[in-house]
């Protein structure tokens, strides 16, 4: 019975929320040199003045993120067209995912003239959205990027790997062993070997490298307003998949070493929001009308 109530409401919540906010979501499909691009649409009523770039986190739906998270029908109230791709699965931006993003968004841009783009994600979707900042910022003088927040990614390849290794050898069994094995042979498959044989191919692809002085790519977010949100739950993780598990296997790592490097060189719009109680890795450790708050702010700054 609890559970025929509890999606009972959950369905009268989205009819709440449509009404609310009025707001559809459109799926658009291009070809573009025999390659076919699918993205999803939430258009404000209003003058479109910016765009906000929702990235799926890995294995996830894309058009589930509008029922997962209010952000797009707040800041439709702003102005602002949220667009989500159908993306590749991948735990970083490769050439392949940035050339789908500049594709999509060079539509955008060409449809609507625009000042302001903020790219967030959730999972392998916020390090792949650091990525594309990284790309932005490193190969574009001109970006229109504004903002970039990313919610619990995992950011330094070197030390995923290593986590996985780690995760493989504990006494756990089940989801985190599998979870290791994943990891560890989507990263060898991906970028031809280990950080021991492929070092270059892990600093390159990887957001944040904590090993590098300069912070790998991290060194190019210098300037740009950033939020990391995480809820660093560890005794949440011991008591439900393994009691082995440590802080460096947590994705929170990487935010906090990251956030801590920005502030050495000078970043102060950096940002890293830990959360209790929220869901532990979901887009429920967003505060949305908060983050909507934080858009605002830096696009009229």
């Amino acid at each position: 019975m609890l559970k025929y109530i509890l999606v009972a409401c959950l369905f009268l919540q989205i009819i709440f929320q449509s009404l609310l906010f009025g707001q559809s979501i459109d799926k658009h499909k291009v070809k573009i040199d025999n390659k076919s691009f699918t993205y999803y649409v939430m258009q404000p009523k209003v003058e479109v003045s910016g765009i906000l770039l929702l990235l799926k986190g890995y294995g996830e739906k894309p058009k589930s993120i509008f029922d997962k998270t209010s952000l797009p029908q707040l800041m439709a109230e702003k102005g602002f067209l949220t667009i989500v791709p159908e993306l590749n699965n991948s735990l970083f931006a490769d050439q392949i995912t940035i050339e789908e993003l500049n594709r999509i968004c060079k539509i955008i841009s060409q449809k609507y003239e625009v000042s302001n783009l903020v790219i967030g994600g959730f999972s392998s979707g916020g390090a792949v959205g650091i990525g594309y900042a990284k790309y932005l910022l490193s190969n574009d003088t001109t970006t229109i990027l504004t903002g970039v927040f990313a919610i619990d990614p995992p950011l330094d390849l070197t030390r995923l790997y290593k986590s996985s290794e780690d995760k493989i050898n504990y006494e756990c069994q089940g989801l985190i062993k599998d979870e290791g094995y994943s990891i560890k042979q989507e990263l060898e498959i991906s970028l031809g070997g280990s950080p021991e044989t492929k070092p270059a191919q892990y600093l390159l692809y990887s957001s944040y490298s904590a090993n590098d002085s300069n912070g790998g790519n991290a060194q190019y977010l210098k300037n740009i307003p950033i939020r990391l949100y995480t809820e660093p739950d560890l005794e949440f993780l011991r008591k439900t998949y393994c009691t082995d598990l440590q802080f460096k296997d947590m994705n929170a790592v990487d935010l906090q070493s990251l956030h801590k490097f920005l502030l050495e060189i000078g970043n102060d719009k950096a940002e890293y929001i830990t959360t209790e109680g929220k869901g532990f890795h979901s887009w429920n450790i967003l505060d949305a009308p908060d983050c909507a708050e934080w858009i605002n702010k830096i696009v009229n700054q």
